[in-house]
């Protein structure tokens, strides 16, 4: 009982030796790995080609005639990707004119496409004024006959550029079911 009052924690011993021992392996890893090259051939930085000192013995220094020649190869391939590019420009500048003139052509097209679609909107109005012109002047019972047998849509748009007085005179006359349909679509 007195040892256990002395020592704050039982296992006290085990402890600092396994933090002095951890604390030796990691100064051992340090030391390793901070090893001049070659101490250690297994561990350590490697150096690269260009950072270490050129060998006396093993190579010659490049001669002049060398250099020379590895300059104008480096120059003669930057000529040919120059050459490369400035071909590629100009297949993008013909790319690019055959582009804008298809452009041009489309929008064109466009435009005589929207002209015909105006032409034809004018054109259906007429018709339609014409038709409802056509349906007002006729009897209620025979002008509902004629809308039973048309389509839906465009009984309702016959009828929404009727006059109110006609429209519900022709629409009494109609079947139930197709009276309501037509209503629904005036509504819309």
């Amino acid at each position: 009982m007195e040892n256990a009052a002395r020592q704050p924690w039982p296992n006290w011993k085990i402890l600092s030796s396994c933090l002095l021992l951890g604390l030796l392996g990691k100064i051992a890893v340090s030391a390793m790995m901070m090893a001049p090259q070659g101490f250690l051939p297994w561990v350590g930085p490697k150096a690269s080609e260009a950072a270490t000192p050129a060998k006396a013995e093993s190579e010659a220094p490049p001669t002049m005639p060398r250099v020379m020649s590895l300059l104008e190869k480096e120059r003669q391939a930057l000529q040919a990707r120059e050459n490369a590019v400035a071909t590629r420009e100009d297949q993008l500048r013909v790319l690019k004119r055959e582009v804008e003139e298809r452009l041009k052509d489309l929008s064109a097209l466009q435009q005589r496409t929207m002209e015909s679609l105006e032409e034809e909107k004018r054109a259906q109005g007429e018709q339609n004024r014409h038709m409802v012109a056509t349906l007002e002047a006729m009897p209620a019972d025979r002008a509902s006959r004629l809308l039973e047998k048309m389509d839906d849509e465009v009984a309702a748009q016959l009828l929404r550029r009727m006059k109110g007085k006609e429209a519900g005179a022709i629409l009494s006359m109609l079947t139930s079911d197709k009276a309501a349909r037509l209503s629904q679509r005036l509504l819309k």
